[in-house]
């Protein structure tokens, strides 16, 4: 019978959080990365604010275990980057300050990177902190979306997020750091590794998971669809990159109807969301796209 490693032998994994202005769900990420089951002396948390100007730096402060530091240059990646230089595990987690990550999220983490050593990044599953009926069946949705990406040879469908995403040291150090853009950055770093190792390089597990604290209605999902909408044509820019198409999309959901054997109601529920969803990200992508060509 095999053993399990003994918590000397679990790789050394470093966490790295940016915070700017999140006094609202600091505390429950830092509580749920304090809370992980992974051996607490094989990990390290580093929380890295940048520039807050609400209550988030006193929080993080006044909560033992933490390694806190400061990034002055604004924004997001500045801050990972921030935090990757000061930290010292072979694999590093990323995740949010709005983020709640499940109690095995590290657990997970180590696991996946163990069963194939091949594999240099690992995009976890994202979970919403509400739990009507129409939030639950999106968020399958986007579970079993994320599988149909990350199953496919389709380099131009590859992305990463860094409220949930884990990369080897050796090839953060080799491809990144992020790149020095307001967002995004994270699916620039994603298809680099892509473009260097093929795809094979990066898995999607569901069960690496998170819950996004600041999505607790439909309505909040959509309002992150137009962000995401008018993210793309930002980041198309930097790499090749490619919404999925309508028969795409229509596949998928088969797919999620059949697996889930989702009621007529359920379909119905999730047929309208989704609809409202694609519209928020077309038009938002759109605007963006016409926005950035007047100013060209």
């Amino acid at each position: 019978m095999e053993q399990s490693p003994s918590p000397a032998q679990r790789p050394f994994i470093s966490v790295v959080v940016p915070v700017y202005n999140e006094e609202r769900y600091v505390r429950r990420c830092a509580e749920a990365l304090l809370g992980q089951s992974y051996p607490r002396g094989r990990f390290e948390i580093l929380m890295v604010d940048n520039n807050s100007t609400d209550r988030s730096r006193e929080i993080l402060h006044s909560i033992d275990g933490l390694c806190v530091l400061e990034e002055p240059e604004q924004g997001d990646y500045a801050a990972r980057n921030r935090g990757v230089a000061a930290s010292r595990g072979e694999i590093i987690a990323f995740t949010d300050s709005d983020t709640a990550p499940l109690p095995d999220w590290l657990d997970r983490i180590a696991e996946a990177m163990a069963e194939q050593p091949d594999v240099g990044v690992i995009v976890g599953g994202l979970r919403f902190a509400g739990s009507s009926r129409t939030l639950s069946l999106m968020a399958a949705y986007e579970e079993d979306k994320a599988e149909y990406i990350f199953g496919s040879d389709d380099a131009e469908l590859y992305y990463g997020y860094t409220c949930n995403l884990a990369a080897r040291r050796r090839l953060f150090e080799e491809l990144g750091p992020f790149a020095s853009v307001p967002r995004n950055a994270d699916v620039v770093f994603v298809r680099n590794v892509v473009d260097a190792y093929s795809t094979d390089a990066v898995v999607y597990r569901r069960d690496v998971a998170v819950r996004r604290l600041e999505i607790a209605s439909t309505g909040d999902f959509f309002q992150k669809q137009s962000v995401y909408g008018r993210d793309f044509p930002r980041y198309a820019k930097l790499t090749r990159v490619r919404p999925l198409r309508m028969s795409e999309r229509w596949s998928i959901l088969r797919c999620v109807v059949r697996k889930r054997r989702h009621t007529p109601i359920d379909v119905g529920l999730l047929l309208a969301a989704l609809s409202v969803g694609a519209l928020c990200y077309d038009v938002a992508r759109w605007w963006a796209s016409a926005r950035g060509g007047r100013r060209g």
